[in-house]
């Protein structure tokens, strides 16, 4: 952050009254001090205070630094998923470990735990500051967008009713805590992102994560490291399979492959040089830290949104088509260096993970079948599955995984198919509305706005074998329905010719709408 940023900061914070300043400068020491805190509890408790003496001086000059607790609480959940950075509060009785494993408990660590994470601390402090800025007499009203909010609280309403078909009332109140979660970071960005500037500030925030969150991937996937530093864990699992921070291989590629497509809309959408590059330089740098995943539904999820990105520049003419080509160009090219990595991974033995799927997915259709509509209740699927074993899904043991690896069926399985049907309406209600901005004259939406929609269908399209389960990953899928309901309010905004704050972003001729005046 340079120096001119800074002064401006405290300017506008030295303009503000004496209360307000005391109230966001308490909130910001209380972040600071809470953020270290968390580090070293999660870290170790016993026999690292010691970095007490680092770790919360570094929170509270980062929170002083930015000096506007709104910025905070977006820079915290736009870094949230790559760093993601919680604690344990309270662990099941079912959590997995060798005693309950051997007695057929195969529950997932993520589910098992309720757990507060750095997001969830700002979220309170930025809900705090908006009801504290209710009574300003120039607050905007909340931005409310039925299409995507209403199947979100749905999905939420289905998935509490469902609580009572658990087995288990905790893990199901550890998931609905979590979506909870979810729908409070989903609401808080749509409402605060109402600028361009704003918008550019998250975007380019959360490529900054990415970027780091690559370079870590790739560092690992050359040493053959994995390490734990001040409670962020990166893990690697197996030969050639980088999981990162994310936890998992699949999380891990569900985020590279759509932050990828943000990326490469970003090289079109910045209007300045230095943006551009640190665009292309995430988009280069996070698809080789893609391949080191190891995962086939993400490169295959890439693969296809990425197409679709190019063909639908080229068919609406963002930008010149040489430069889409070149872009194809250099994926491709990228495809070939890592030639034999990918087809290695296709072809070798994956010692049985393919072929345990169906065995999945035949396992929750069981589920599905003997409670066709409130399912086995949030968050106690992977503790029911040994009641609905029958012999057409086979051995247990050869089931690596309890959770279904799809995030569909896990959804109808734990809480019934109107569960199901709000889950998919909120993605496809995401992707419509970052669509409907395409076609804007203005070239920082439109790019923007294919780049959000294919994002949500690359991570859909990797639902179909994945469990995304786990905080950061869901968290991720959240935010972009967020980002497509932001960017559509600005691109209505300006058809109201309303003037969209920024200072040099372009505005292109379009066939598709009529002449705006400023």
């Amino acid at each position: 952050m340079n120096w001119l940023v800074l002064r401006k900061n405290h300017r506008e914070w030295a303009k503000t009254g004496l209360a307000q300043r005391v109230f966001e400068s308490g909130l910001s020491l209380l972040v600071g001090l809470i953020v270290g805190i968390m580090i070293i509890f999660s870290y170790g408790l016993a026999s690292d205070w010691q970095q007490l003496v680092l770790v919360i001086p570094v929170a509270l000059v980062f929170v002083l630094l930015i000096n506007d607790l709104e910025k905070l609480v977006l820079t915290s959940i736009a870094i949230g998923v790559p760093l993601n950075l919680d604690v344990s509060i309270i662990i099941s009785p079912y959590s997995r470990n060798p005693e309950n494993v051997a007695r057929g408990f195969r529950t997932l660590i993520a589910l098992t735990e309720l757990r507060v994470s750095l997001v969830l601390i700002t979220l309170v402090v930025g809900y705090a500051l908006w009801i504290a800025r209710s009574r300003d007499s120039d607050r905007k009203s909340a931005l409310f967008s039925a299409s995507t909010t209403v199947p979100a609280l749905g999905f939420i309403f289905f998935s509490i009713l469902s609580v009572s078909q658990a087995q288990d009332l905790q893990l199901s109140l550890f998931r609905v805590a979590q979506l909870i979660e979810l729908f409070l970071a989903y609401f808080y960005v749509a409402n605060h992102l109402r600028t361009i500037q704003d918008m550019q500030f998250f975007v380019t925030v959360s490529l900054g994560g990415m970027l780091a969150e690559s370079v870590l991937m790739i560092v690992q996937w050359i040493t053959g490291l994995s390490f734990q530093i001040a409670g962020i864990e990166a893990v690697i699992l197996g030969p050639g399979r980088i999981g990162g921070t994310l936890g998992h291989t699949g999380p891990a590629a569900g985020y590279l492959s759509a932050q990828a497509l943000i990326a490469g809309a970003m090289i079109w959408a910045y209007p300045k040089m230095p943006q551009k590059i640190l665009a292309a330089a995430c988009l280069g740098i996070g698809l080789v830290a893609l391949v080191s995943t190891g995962s086939r539904i993400g490169w295959i999820g890439f693969a296809a949104t990425i197409l679709m990105y190019i063909l639908t520049g080229l068919r609406h003419g963002w930008v010149k088509r040489e430069t889409l080509i070149l872009l194809a160009i250099a994926v491709a090219a990228l495809a070939a260096g890592f030639y034999d990595t990918i087809y290695t991974r296709y072809t070798a033995d994956d010692r049985g993970s393919a072929e345990a799927r169906p065995k999945m997915y035949r396992l929750a259709w069981n589920m599905i079948q003997a409670r066709p509509w409130l399912g086995v209740g949030a968050g106690n699927q992977a503790l029911a599955t040994r009641d609905y074993y029958t012999t057409d899904v086979g051995d247990p043991e050869d089931i690596f995984d309890i959770q279904a690896h799809n995030a569909y069926l896990a959804v109808w399985a734990e809480s019934g198919p109107f569960a199901l049907l709000c889950y998919i309406g909120f993605f496809i209600a995401g992707i419509l509305t970052a669509w409907s901005c395409v076609r804007s004259r203005h070239t920082w939406i439109s790019s923007l706005g294919a780049g959000l929609g294919l994002a949500i269908v690359s991570l859909c399209i990797q639902m179909f074998t994945g469990t995304f389960h786990t905080r950061a990953i869901t968290l991720f899928t959240w935010i972009l329905p967020a980002l497509a309901v932001s960017l559509h309010h600005l691109e209505q905004k300006r058809l109201a010719r309303e003037p969209i704050e920024v200072s040099d972003t372009s505005v292109r001729p379009s066939r598709y709408a009529v002449a705006y005046e400023k």
